[in-house]
């Protein structure tokens, strides 16, 4: 029969760390018990009264971000109409001079 084979690397806990791990669990199972949640909790109504009035506030938010942001897009895009057509006019100056012709 074969012999058992004495593991050279065994690793276990002391006993304290087995005392930590169980107090530890303990806790654990205490703080997700849902007994204790239960008595905790504030009535449905409640919740959904206050998550929508989180959603009307960031609603809000949104819908300020969105109306300031509107006139910032029409400036960027005026902005870089501006430097296309600067920038065609260059070109043009820069290939006349090429060419030597005179504007």
């Amino acid at each position: 029969m074969p012999q058992p084979q004495d593991d050279a690397f065994a690793v276990g806990l002391s006993e304290a760390e087995k005392d930590d791990l169980e107090k530890m669990i303990g806790e654990f199972r205490r703080q997700s018990d849902p007994v204790a949640q239960t008595d905790e909790r504030e009535p449905l109504q409640d919740q959904l009264d206050r998550i929508n009035r989180k959603l009307a506030d960031l609603t809000e938010m949104f819908l300020n971000l969105d109306r300031k942001m509107e006139p910032m897009a029409e400036v960027i895009r005026l902005s870089h109409q501006k430097s296309e057509l600067l920038s065609h006019r260059l070109d043009a100056v820069i290939d006349a001079l090429k060419k030597g012709r005179l504007l």
